[in-house]
């Protein structure tokens, strides 16, 4: 069938695509939105307006469905495909947060679908390994952050790391209060760091009162910061400390993404799978918006329709608080022509956008 090229601009679909769009809550979704494509595949057409049918006879009976963290972890995905690479903290953590929504769409589908079925043949075959999201989950917290549990060697370096950061704080506390009673700093001034270790902020007409190192200057050269001799050797074994933590998140996060390798395959499909949803779902949405219905298809050439009405005459017309006068058009194997006439403005145009 030939279709001029500005087709979906002449039936205003282009701007049916952008409200699809709108109720997409992920790009995902959005993605699924930019291959819609015209179509005379009677079986492909029934099953795709089945599907939307459900969804929006699901929305209805259940009220809302799952909207958060539709997230597309396909990047992570590639990356983590990779021999050798391992995915950061945030990565697994977008990745958990997208799995547990597959988790919680794949059991609300084992308890309902039965009463969705185009949905439910959606999840038939999909495999989540609740394993991979457990082991995400004993890792990364709920604030996207390695756990301090992540691994024995981590928690005895963390434990150890948050001692002598307390230690070295409570020596630099009692130096600080000596210089402020010596009037070398003001009483606002605090603690800071610089290059990674902690400092005192110092007047720099007495940092000789203090023995130590000066690691920086303010702009104006007024103000010095001073790491005292008495903290050097905590300083040095925080930083040593600190590069340890930092080697066992590397070997914890490379573990788990080793892991997740294997299931690459299955984890692509789940994420196709989340972006159908969200783009089955927008559509049911903008169908409860329009209050559209699903038709009485028959796979052949005839149309009978009784109170049709453009969608976006009515969305416009909706938001006006107007309504539109609705049209009846039959078209058959033996009533295969009709002639439109009438004046300007008289609803010509929107009729044969209508039925387009």
């Amino acid at each position: 069938m030939l279709y001029p090229q500005n087709i979906e601009q002449k039936l205003g679909f282009d701007k049916i695509r952008e409200l699809i769009a709108e109720q997409c809550v992920s790009s995902l979704g959005r993605a699924f939105v930019h291959k819609i494509k015209f179509s005379d595949n009677y079986e492909l057409i029934e099953k795709l307006l089945k599907q939307v049918t459900d969804f929006k006879y699901l929305l209805q009976v259940e009220g809302n469905f799952i909207e958060q963290n539709y997230i597309d972890c396909h990047n992570s995905l590639i990356k983590a495909n990779i021999e050798g690479a391992f995915l950061t903290e945030e990565e697994l953590f977008n990745l958990k947060l997208s799995l547990r929504t597959v988790k919680t769409i794949l059991h609300f589908f084992k308890e309902k679908g039965a009463n969705y079925p185009s949905l439910n043949d959606l999840a038939l075959g999909l495999v989540l390994d609740e394993t991979i999201l457990k082991e995400i989950d004993r890792i990364i917290d709920d604030r996207g952050l390695i756990r301090d549990n992540a691994s024995p060697e981590l928690i005895t370096v963390r434990q150890r790391l948050n001692a002598e950061k307390n230690n070295l704080r409570k020596t630099l506390d009692s130096l600080l209060r000596h210089a402020k009673n010596s009037g070398w700093i003001g009483d606002e001034v605090s603690l800071t760091v610089r290059g990674g270790r902690m400092v005192i902020p110092v007047l720099a007409e007495y940092k000789r009162k203090i023995k130590g190192f000066v690691h920086d200057e303010s702009a104006t050269g007024q103000m010095v910061y001073l790491e005292p001799t008495e903290v050097l050797e905590a300083n040095n074994e925080i930083r040593d400390l600190e590069a340890r933590e930092k080697r066992e998140i590397i070997k914890i996060l490379e573990k788990i993404t080793n892991l997740l390798r294997i299931e690459v395959p299955n984890l692509r499909k789940c994420y196709t799978f989340l972006g159908i949803i969200d783009f089955i779902k927008a559509k049911a949405k903008l169908a409860l918006l329009l209050d559209a219905h699903l038709p009485n298809f028959q796979n052949q050439q005839i149309i009978d329709w009784a109170n049709a009405q453009h969608p976006l005459l009515k969305w416009s017309f909706k938001q006006a608080n107007r309504k539109v006068i609705p049209l009846a058009v039959k078209l058959n194997q033996e009533h295969r022509i009709l002639v439109v006439s009438g004046p300007n403005a008289g609803g010509k145009s929107v009729m044969l956008k209508t039925i387009g």
